[in-house]
């Protein structure tokens, strides 16, 4: 008889496989828009101001303030600046920072693994307890339909879509939005 710390969910056991895939996932998606920011980073002379300045908060909308910091606080976070100082009206030259572009990806990656874990708990504590579980499909890049089967009998399916989104503070982050289907 298994005891309660050992026991292991089929849900758990159906879609935990596609794990290192949403890790893999939110790597590219991070290195792929490392890539933009440095192409726009290059475009603007690798003057910050250019490409992302500090936003005025004066004659816009709160959402193109807050988008505006976003990027702001993004791109500062994977660079450098050149001097040390500069006046408020001068350009600001930065570039790439190694660290901190490595620094980048692996959080993303961390983070991928422990909202994925986090989705698989809601998963579980959403279905309930099940009988057995098939995943079918790869949600991590398209959708999964997962089939449980019920302890009363009954059998239900659960669609997942992955989805990578970019916080106010630049940071990635997974989301799993999972639907009873009939």
């Amino acid at each position: 008889m298994t005891s309660a710390a050992e026991y292991v969910s089929p849900i758990e056991t159906a879609v935990k496989p596609l794990k290192d895939d949403a890790i893999d996932r939110a790597n590219k998606y991070a290195a792929e828009l490392l890539s933009k920011m440095a192409s726009e980073l290059e475009a603007a002379g690798n003057d910050l101001q250019v490409c992302a300045p500090y936003p005025e908060s004066f004659g816009c909308t709160r959402k193109t303030y807050m988008a505006g910091q976003s990027k702001y606080k993004l791109f500062r976070s994977v660079t450098r600046p050149r001097a040390a100082t500069r006046k408020p009206n001068e350009p600001d030259f930065a570039d790439m920072s190694k660290g901190a572009v490595d620094r980048f990806l692996e959080t993303a990656k961390v983070n991928a693994a422990a909202q994925y874990d986090a989705f698989v708990l809601k998963l579980i504590a959403k279905i309930g307890p099940a009988v057995s579980a098939t995943l079918t499909g790869n949600h991590v890049w398209g959708y999964s339909i997962l089939a449980v089967e019920l302890p009363d009998g009954s059998r239900q399916n659960w669609k997942t879509q992955q989805i990578i989104n970019v916080s106010k503070l630049g940071m990635l982050f997974n989301q799993w939005p999972t639907r009873k289907v009939r």
